[in-house]
């Protein structure tokens, strides 16, 4: 394959590699990507790229600590479509609680079902309004260098992210 510049990669071939790491959003326009505080608290969010497994982890902390609920990780296969476009299917969701059997209760897993079965959902709970793209779940990558990163997603949806750490790999 072609070399990658990872320093500056504006609409040119970018590898998985230079994606991973954690990620913090600056900005979106998706109305669900985002937390008002409630209940639990405030809401510490990021995500966490791992090029080498292919998976992307949407992680929320909540600071409240009379919340059962300490936060949530929802885990998302990633597949390369070309050099910029990543097809993504949701896998899991997995609940965090503060429970007094924290062996037990304290991590709960649950599997999601196929991205069609998603995607049809969406549509039904949102009467028809949800403005999804006929390709599925995904993105194309926009901007990538060092700290920045920038995509827009399948349905037209736009993510600006900013890198809190190297990816191991």
């Amino acid at each position: 394959g072609r070399g990658v510049e990872t320093e500056r990669c504006l609409l040119r071939p970018c590898s998985a590699r230079a994606l991973a790491g954690t990620w913090k959003l600056e900005w979106t326009n998706a109305a669900d990507a985002t937390f008002r505080k409630g209940r639990r608290g405030s809401a510490r969010t990021s995500q966490e790229i791992d090029a080498a497994a292919g998976t992307f982890t949407n992680v929320v902390d909540f600071d409240s600590e009379d919340s059962k609920v300490r936060g949530f990780r929802v885990v998302v296969a990633g597949a390369a479509l070309s050099d910029t476009e990543v097809q993504l299917a949701f896998k899991r969701v997995v609940l965090l609680r503060r429970s007094r059997l924290p062996r037990l209760f304290g991590r709960v897993v649950i599997p999601l079902p196929s991205p069609r079965l998603l995607r049809a959902l969406g549509r039904v709970l949102s009467r028809g309004k949800a403005d999804q793209s006929s390709r599925g779940a995904g993105f194309e990558l926009l901007f990538l260098d060092a700290d920045t990163r920038m995509h827009r997603t399948f349905d037209g949806l736009y993510f600006v992210q900013r890198r809190l750490s190297a990816g191991a790999h």
